[in-house]
């Protein structure tokens, strides 16, 4: 008897996570994202076959999803699963045709980059306190994120020998585990030193998380996400995420001259295609190009 498509979908994120190296998150958006069709289509306990994969399944499984009020974002993203594990079966021989063009492309306009303003950020950073190992870890975890536009789970998976103290520079690894080496200056390497030096010898070998809890053991992203919000919150007030902290470098770069290429690696797109939603160009941005790049005024004499 051929195997299920739930065998097959194990299989699936199996592969995604160990030979294509994806994050748990991003594993576990798909195996939601899958689970979701399977079930709604009761094609768990069916083998791969032409029907089960029939043009009009797929494109009513994407109409439910909108029906449902996902946003287009969601459904590209279901879409994209699903023709990601198609193209997975027929590599594996578990289909003869890849019947991935089956699956209708959705278009989705991305929303733009929330960030933080300078006078925001330098309110928040002027208010954070050293005075103990606990809030210097905050404060270096807040400057770091800010510094280098790091991930949320880029930083909760650095080890003290992934930052270059003599340099200034931090070795991430990003998605699929793609590494990059970017700077964050003097001041954000001085923080981190400091938060060496009030760890335990132990805490702060090479191999050890830079950013751990009160146990000991590595911070995770939905702890992060809460020291920043209450960090925010006290010092400036309202609400605020980890994801903001790297919209605002990205912003702020730009406002300053970055030019996109180097954004890019430094954010660590694959794609600079991806880089250029930060083109949204705040006033401040758009004015000084207007009077750097336009050669005058009309109509003189």
């Amino acid at each position: 008897m051929a195997e299920t498509l739930s065998v097959w979908s194990v299989r699936f994120l199996d592969d995604l996570a160990s030979a294509r190296r994806y994050s748990p998150h991003t594993v576990n958006a798909y195996r939601r994202d899958l689970g979701r069709f399977l079930e709604s289509q009761r094609l768990s306990q069916v083998p791969p076959s032409d029907r089960a994969f029939a043009p009009g399944r797929l494109a009513d499984f994407l109409a439910s999803l909108a029906v449902a009020g996902l946003a287009n974002r969601s459904i590209a993203r279901a879409a994209a699963v699903l023709r990601s594990f198609l193209v997975f079966l027929h590599r594996q021989g578990a289909t003869a045709d890849d019947w991935s063009e089956r699956v209708s492309s959705v278009k989705f306009t991305p929303g733009l980059p929330r960030f933080l303003g300078e006078t925001q950020m330098r309110q928040w950073l002027d208010a954070l306190p050293t005075g103990t190992r606990w809030q210097r870890r905050d404060r270096s975890l807040i400057e770091l994120m800010y510094a280098s536009g790091a991930r949320v789970a880029e930083v909760v998976a650095l080890d003290w020998d992934h930052i270059d103290r003599q340099n200034g520079m931090v070795r991430l690894f990003g998605k699929r585990q793609r590494e990059r080496v970017v700077p964050i200056g003097d001041h954000v390497t001085r923080t981190l030193l400091l938060l060496a030096e009030s760890s335990p010898a132990e805490a702060a070998a090479d191999r050890k998380p830079v950013f751990v809890n009160r146990q000991g053991g590595r911070l995770t992203t939905r702890s992060v996400a809460r020291i920043v919000r209450q960090s925010y919150s006290r010092a400036v007030g309202g609400q605020t995420s980890p994801h903001r902290l790297r919209h605002s470098c990205a912003t702020h770069l730009l406002d300053r001259g970055a030019d996109l290429l180097s954004l890019q690696q430094l954010l660590g797109h694959q794609s600079v295609a991806t880089t250029q939603i930060y083109t949204h160009t705040t006033p401040r941005r758009l004015a000084e190009v207007y009077s750097n790049a336009f050669p005058g005024e009309l109509g003189s004499a």
